[in-house]
């Protein structure tokens, strides 16, 4: 029952006094739940095995063969230079830091844990974090803790460790199972990275393109964390041996490349110009690069909206000599 304040003003003329006083509870809980979180940390024990499955373990267990098969797809088609990440974010209670019920499970004051899936060269790793009192912009924060019951299937360590394992490689693929991530906590911990939606990329073999592809757009690059490249944004177009197309649409955030990753396939001719506003809307650059080797018939909805909103325009094909960096 959502509580407002016209509908205790109504109920306040036509209640007992019993129902007042539980509309009464229900409006200070309801104030409650709007203020800021003040608990500053999640129950590790829930990020990690007790959350009903919607935890770490719960997505080992649904994920590993998923995980392995197409993340050793990644590392052999890329001499193990790219990573690959699957992530699946969940609320989990707080822990109450005073009061009597301190250490108590907070249920109202729920945080984001993000679980994290990273496949290795010869195996796998999980993970999870959060955000400090589930702040967009708070601390990061982990704990590591042993689950009861069955052993996990992969080794669990610290998140630190696998972003250490990722430092080296050149991009980093990062699948969402659903739209809870932050991306800031991308921008922090990875290098050159793109999200990409679970089923997105329905053929094995084009990852394969994928890889091949963005290797030579990053060949593009004197180098990435140039500060010439800050008010710079790229969408890059992309067909698969399989025929399937592809878009990806990167900012570059703290000297990095960080995108997202979908797939083109309209059923109108109005998804062409929602599609083009959508990415637009997520680039931050004043300047746009549109690299690759077809428009997919959506050069014209891009000039119109670059034009529009003030945005310059330039077209890079693949063959292209010109390093982003050496363009003024």
């Amino acid at each position: 029952m959502r509580c407002n304040k016209l509908m205790i003003m109504h109920l306040l003329k036509n209640l007992n006094t019993l129902t007042i006083t539980a509309v009464l509870a229900c409006a200070s809980i309801s104030n409650l739940s709007a203020q800021l979180l003040h608990n500053q940390y999640p129950c590790a024990e829930c990020a990690v095995y007790d959350n009903n499955g919607n935890d770490l373990r719960g997505f080992i267990i649904s994920n590993k063969r998923d995980l392995y098969s197409k993340g050793d797809v990644v590392n052999n088609a890329s001499d193990n230079m790219w990573g690959y990440m699957e992530i699946r974010s969940a609320t989990v209670p707080s822990v109450n830091k005073s009061g009597e019920r301190k250490g108590d499970l907070n249920y109202v004051e729920s945080i984001v844990a993000t679980s994290v899936l990273y496949k290795t060269k010869d195996g796998a790793e999980g993970t999870w974090w959060a955000r400090e009192c589930n702040s967009p912009k708070g601390p990061l924060t982990s704990k590591m803790v042993k689950p009861e019951g069955d052993a996990l299937d992969i080794p669990i360590v610290r998140y630190e460790t696998i972003t250490e394992a990722l430092e080296p490689k050149v991009f980093t693929i990062v699948e969402y199972y659903n739209d809870l991530y932050n991306e800031r906590d991308y921008d922090i911990l990875l290098k050159n990275y793109f999200l990409v939606e679970n089923g997105t990329i329905k053929n094995l073999d084009d990852y394969k393109s994928i890889i091949s592809f963005y290797n030579n757009f990053l060949k593009k690059f004197t180098y990435v964390d140039d500060p010439i490249l800050g008010k710079r944004s790229f969408i890059t177009l992309m067909t698969a041996a399989s025929g399937n197309k592809y878009i990806g649409y990167f900012n570059i955030v703290n000297g990095k490349l960080a995108g997202k990753f979908e797939a083109i396939d309209f059923q109108y001719e109005k998804d062409k110009d929602t599609l083009v506003k959508k990415v637009f809307t997520k680039l931050t650059g004043s300047t746009v690069y549109v690299y690759g080797d077809d428009n997919f018939d959506l050069e014209k909805p891009i000039v119109k909206y670059a034009r529009e909103h003030d945005i310059k325009l330039k077209r890079r094909h693949t063959d292209t000599p010109i390093k982003f960096n050496e363009d003024k």
